[in-house]
């Protein structure tokens, strides 16, 4: 692979697509299509990565050395079975989707997964961004390390096994945390408390993750097992049942797990 000749083509133009399109983009990597059902979104990245947009995909080229489908999992399991690439280079980005989806377009295949969430408008500097990569072949591994190494100095195999369970942590760290956050602002807001007045707390918190063994890092009622502040919250959160639930479930954990393990 060589910057003046590799050429990738991406599938999609989602907040994915963008960002790693962009990513390529800055690198001096030459995006030569950008194929997307929806003409709007797909023109737009592909004017900003100074590629071609097509929405046919009888159009993609079979002159490019990669095709990246950044696209959900059921549109995924669609392209698997209308795109042929004979033995050209093709991977996905999936967390969740084995490699082996790929096989029906290419002898080639391969996954490249940024564990990272991504945003409209907000910039990511990938060189902090672990990549797992995987691939069927040699050749596979070796493009995709390359490719990684690119724009990130974290590059990682990883197989299809491992990066489901990874994808799940993930869910659990990044999604589940931030609608907690969203609950948190809701709850706060009504009593007019900007968020703001816990963003030390969040942070603190967040930092946690450099230390490891986080469980022993629990704090809170109910890890105490301070029944009588509990019981208030839970009177607190009458009126949104469906937070007092998230509520009841996460504290009855902790309890739970305290219990089996004698500590926290």
């Amino acid at each position: 692979m060589t910057e003046e000749s590799f050429e990738i083509v991406i599938i999609g133009a989602g907040r994915l697509a963008t960002h790693l399109g962009l990513a390529f983009f800055r690198k001096g990597l030459k995006v030569a299509q950008v194929y997307n059902r929806t003409a709007d979104k797909g023109q737009k990245l592909a004017k900003k990565l100074g590629a071609s947009f097509i929405n046919d995909l009888s159009e993609v080229t079979l002159s490019a050395d990669l095709y990246f489908l950044a696209v959900s999992d059921s549109v995924l399991e669609d392209l698997s079975s209308r795109l042929r690439l004979r033995d050209k280079l093709v991977v996905h980005s999936s967390g969740t989707m084995g490699m082996e989806i790929l096989t029906p377009i290419s002898s080639n295949i391969g996954v490249f997964y940024p564990v990272q969430t991504f945003s409209h408008n907000k910039r990511i500097n990938f060189r902090k961004v672990p990549v797992c990569i995987e691939g069927n072949t040699k050749f596979s591994v070796e493009q995709l390390e390359i490719l990684a190494g690119k724009i990130t100095d974290s590059v990682h195999y990883l197989n299809s096994d491992k990066r489901r369970i990874l994808h799940l942590g993930a869910v659990f760290a990044s999604n589940f945390t931030n609608f907690l956050y969203a609950v948190t602002e809701e709850l706060l807001l009504a009593h007019d408390i900007p968020l703001t007045f816990l963003e030390s707390l969040i942070l603190k918190t967040a930092m946690n993750v450099r230390q490891g063994k986080l469980i022993t890092s629990q704090t809170g009622p109910a890890v105490r097992g301070d029944d009588k502040v509990l019981d208030k919250h839970r009177m607190m959160l009458a009126d949104h049942p469906e937070y007092l639930a998230i509520y009841n479930l996460i504290s009855d954990n902790i309890i739970k797990h305290k219990l089996l393990h004698g500590k926290l």
